[in-house]
Formats: structure tokens, C-alpha cells, sequence
């Protein structure tokens, strides 16, 4: 009997402590700007960045975006895809590529990255 008690116990706080350990790693996110994204990574001929862009719908949100890009040292060059809400950074060979850097470039201009996806062209 006491060890069927302990089990119901068991089973009734491990959903708790994983939903609570859930809420503290999404505030922990939140709160200090920390990512799960990979390192930064060196750039060879060919790399290029397509980031997905929340709220761009206009040529003049575009242009915001594009010129903050085209200040990062990584960018060679930035392609703007409004239907799809996507941003191409073709970046310069040896460059080294922090998606955080992106991510801060795109906030600053007033938009929210969705998704960050990087093509590492081989060598």
C-alpha cells in the first residue's frame, strides 16, 4: 500500500516539476535573450542566410531591414522576398556568420526573426 501511495505521488509531480522546469526555461530564454542556436560558424564561398522575417509586408519594411543587414560585416550581399517574407544573406567568404548579430540587425530595424536557416556551401 505505501508503495502504491509513493507512485501516485511520483506520477503526479513529475508532470508538475516538468511543466514548471518548461516555464522556467522559456522565462529564462525570454528574460536574458539566451539561445539554443548553434556557435557562430566561418563562411566559404557561397554560404548564404535565409532568414524568415514576422511583420514584413512592404517595400519600405524591406528597405529598413536591407540596409541594417548590408552594415554587418558578414553580408556580401541581401535579396528580399516580401511574398515570403524571407531575407537572403549571401555572405562574404571567411566571414564569420553569429546568428545572434543577425537576429539583433533585424530587431533594430523593427521585426521579429521567425526562423534562421544557413546553407553552408561545401569547400
Amino acid at each position: 500500500m505505501e508503495l502504491m501511495l509513493q507512485s501516485e505521488v511520483v506520477d503526479r509531480l513529475i508532470p508538475m516539476f516538468a511543466a514548471n522546469l518548461r516555464r522556467a526555461l522559456i522565462s529564462l530564454v525570454f528574460v536574458t535573450g539566451a539561445s539554443l542556436l548553434p556557435p557562430a560558424w566561418s563562411a566559404v564561398e557561397g554560404s548564404r542566410v535565409e532568414i524568415t522575417v514576422n511583420g514584413m509586408v512592404c517595400s519600405y519594411c524591406a528597405q529598413g531591414i536591407e540596409r541594417n543587414l548590408r552594415r554587418l560585416s558578414l553580408t556580401q550581399a541581401v535579396a528580399v522576398d516580401l511574398k515570403q517574407h524571407r531575407v537572403t544573406i549571401s555572405v562574404k567568404p571567411g566571414a564569420v556568420v553569429d546568428d545572434q548579430q543577425i537576429r539583433k540587425a533585424i530587431r533594430d530595424s523593427g521585426f521579429d526573426v521567425r526562423e534562421i536557416r544557413t546553407i553552408k556551401s561545401a569547400p
